[in-house]
């Protein structure tokens, strides 16, 4: 329990260094980061249903608190080997805030959401699961 309770503290410690507001409203979201990017996202609307098309609203920083870019969002099922039937597109908000439009999941399971984004030259691909029930 010790253990979990200073992991925890190391995160929210890191996480605080960036200026990447981690709250996109209702208090719900989820959080990805690597050692060069902080990413909070959610869905709109807040209740993926199967089949039904949603949005994901962004804030993407770089760890040293500046705005980065969201190159591109996908999903897959590596369970099927598939991904969806749609294709994303993404708007700027500015300040590194994003909203990306044309996400589908057509059917329930475990989906793996890939996130690229880039400050720079190089481009990072983080990932976070979703499971659709």
């Amino acid at each position: 329990m010790k253990v979990l309770a200073a992991l925890l503290s190391i995160l929210f410690a890191n996480a605080a260094r960036a200026d990447c507001p981690l709250d996109l409203g209702h208090g719900t979201g989820w959080v990805v980061y690597s050692n060069h990017y902080l990413i909070a996202f959610r869905p709109e609307p807040m209740r993926i249903e199967v089949g039904e098309p949603f949005s994901l609203l962004f804030n993407v920083c770089t760890r040293s608190n500046n705005p980065a870019e969201l190159v591109a969002v996908d999903a897959h099922m590596p369970s099927h080997r598939h991904g969806m039937n749609y294709s994303t597109s993404i708007v700027a908000g500015g300040d590194g805030r994003y909203r990306v439009e044309g996400l589908v999941f057509h059917m329930p399971g475990r989906w793996e959401l890939s996130i690229d984004v880039r400050a720079g030259e190089e481009i990072e691909r983080l990932s976070h699961d979703i499971v659709l029930k």
